[in-house]
């Protein structure tokens, strides 16, 4: 018996974000269950090359916004040709050019938007991005359904007025056995904390943190592109806090994030905003209570299993991590235990792909 095929139409599958990820692990978990064809509007990179290898067929455009038009009817064509039943999309531009492509094919494929990004500032996004997000006003009525990655990406979008009747929140699951506990507590405590170095990852309230507990017996250990003293900001970060390299270790950007969570304690975000945080599932996965602001999803997914505080409040935060380093090794052996049993029974790949599976019978 033949698989039913699923067509995915994402805006680029060469850059290491949230949806991409999410989409080459639904492609791993799902390959007996689906004809996956791949579609990129930009880049596809050896980076999702498993997921790649799975795909029937793929297909990048290299789009640039000057070759738009050129693009859409590429997209339009390749549509046709396929002819599938459903298409789920991933992103805005993605969700954008796959509207537009299908207005004039007769038998319209079910269009699926997927939005992995919060809305929490107009004004630092592209003039692409503001461009999309305002067609999208218009061409969201007439898709099939849209789906979330986090609650509070569906309250802004809903409140900037991408309205549609069908809605959904999935989150982004995980591998579980990729990330495993380690079942041993440093000495000293150790506190992770992985992110690019970008201005919403919160990079000043992290080092202004770091500054305040300077002078306890905790080691940092800080994961990101540009997390390094090459980067001129960092080292005059590290300077101004007067911080000391023994306690400090600046990784830059690592590969085997999974080796990285078992090498710390707990894990810290200092993030101003955020969509849905895949590093906090991961750490949690990896047993790691963690010490995160509250911004997109981090309070639905920590929970009471760790900390959740105001943005932009390095005092805060530091407490926090003291509240943390100060418990008991039975409380923190129990805190291991109980992250990970939220991620099996919340945020599993396999539980994940489920429920977009679910969404799309339900319209089949």
């Amino acid at each position: 018996m033949s698989k039913p095929l699923m067509v995915h139409v994402i805006t680029n599958f060469s850059a290491m974000g949230g949806g991409e990820m999410m989409l080459a692990r639904f492609i791993k978990e799902t390959e007996d269950k689906y004809e996956h064809i791949l579609i990129a509007l930009m880049k596809i990179s050896d980076t999702y090359q498993e997921a790649l290898d799975i795909c029937k067929v793929h297909y990048a455009f290299h789009w640039n916004g000057l070759n738009s038009f050129l693009v859409l009817i590429k997209l339009n064509r390749l549509i046709q040709e396929l002819s599938p039943k459903q298409i789920q999309c991933w992103m805005y531009h993605a969700n954008v050019f796959t509207s537009l492509s299908i207005l004039t094919i007769r038998n319209k494929p079910q269009v699926f938007w997927g939005i992995h990004h919060s809305l929490s500032s107009m004004k630092d996004e592209s003039i692409t991005t503001k461009i999309s997000l305002f067609l999208s006003k218009v061409l969201v009525k007439n898709v099939t359904g849209v789906i979330y990655c986090a609650h509070s990406s569906k309250v802004q979008h809903e409140k900037f007025g991408i309205n549609n009747s069908n809605v959904h929140v999935i989150a982004n699951g995980v591998f579980l056995d990729k990330f495993q506990p380690n079942p041993e507590l440093h000495q000293p405590t150790v506190i992770g904390f992985a992110g690019r170095y970008h201005p919403a990852k919160g990079y000043p309230y992290l080092f202004e943190t770091m500054g305040l507990l300077k002078d306890e017996n905790i080691i940092f250990k800080i994961a990101g592109s540009g997390a390094s003293f090459e980067n001129v900001d960092v080292k005059a970060l590290f300077e101004q806090y007067q911080l000391d390299a023994e306690k400090v270790h600046l990784l830059d950007q690592i590969s085997d994030m999974p080796t990285f969570y078992q090498s710390i304690d707990a894990f810290l975000m200092t993030s101003i905003t955020e969509g849905f945080p895949n590093v906090l599932v991961e750490a949690m996965a990896s047993g790691l209570p963690c010490i995160s602001t509250n911004v997109g999803d981090a309070q639905y997914i920590v929970q009471d299993l760790g900390a959740i505080v105001p943005p932009r409040n390095a005092p805060a935060l530091a407490e926090a991590i003291l509240a943390y380093v100060r418990q008991t090794e039975a409380e923190k052996h129990a805190l291991k235990q109980a992250t990970r049993e939220r991620v099996e029974q919340n945020f599993s790949i396999e539980t994940v792909s489920g429920q977009y599976i679910q969404v799309w019978s339900q319209q089949a």
